[in-house]
């Protein structure tokens, strides 16, 4: 049985949020943005996530940052260390920095950017001991061992295969130490197979 515990969240509000450019496949620069609407259910999360306990910071938005908003993205932060993200597209290279000078202001006295292509908790996710990483479409596999060898924990490569989730995150959740939930067809033959003998009782997602 799962027991709920306080978490601790940096969001960024969505001032700026819009869709000027496309990186992903989800993302449709023709298709308007309701940013109203995005800012009304940002604030609702929020409240959400206060209510129930958890600590919730917020970083300030910077104009022309459109995707800082997915502030998950910006570092990975384990065992009070952090790691700052370093973005393959250069719409979102500056997003770094703003995440950098952030986390060194507010309790994380030396945080490093990563040196090869890494985006942060979109592509890393602890699971109990182990740091799953994600690569394929945006962090560079030898992030991996920058990671490993930064927070000294151990690090489980896992390759995205579907370009509609080409972040970790997109693909795989944790829901406690011992237990994540996975889409399979996201990752390669050998990835599944690791996540298979490491989490024989994953919860298994399909296809929508």
């Amino acid at each position: 049985m799962r027991t709920a515990r306080a978490r601790h969240y940096l969001m960024c509000r969505p001032t700026y949020f819009d869709v000027v450019y496309s990186i992903n496949p989800w993302m449709d620069p023709t298709k308007p943005v309701d940013t109203p609407l995005a800012i009304a259910q940002w604030e609702r999360l929020r409240e959400v996530y206060l209510n129930l306990g958890h600590t919730v910071d917020t970083i300030e938005p910077v104009p022309g940052l459109p995707d800082m908003v997915f502030a998950a993205n910006g570092a990975t932060v384990v065992d009070g260390r952090a790691l700052v993200a370093r973005f393959r597209d250069a719409e979102r290279i500056a997003e770094g920095p703003a995440y950098h000078d952030w986390l060194r202001d507010n309790g994380y006295p030396q945080p490093r950017t990563a040196a090869f292509v890494n985006e942060g908790e979109g592509d890393y996710l602890l699971a109990g001991d182990w740091l799953l990483a994600g690569t394929g479409f945006r962090s560079d596999p030898r992030s991996h061992d920058e990671a490993q060898e930064y927070f000294g924990r151990p690090v489980i490569g896992l390759t995205l295969v579907d370009p509609d989730y080409y972040h970790l995150d997109t693909a795989l959740t944790v829901l406690d130490e011992q237990t994540i939930a996975y889409y399979p067809a996201a990752f390669s033959p050998g990835s599944l197979a690791v996540l298979r003998r490491l989490f024989p009782d994953a919860v298994l997602a399909s296809a929508a």
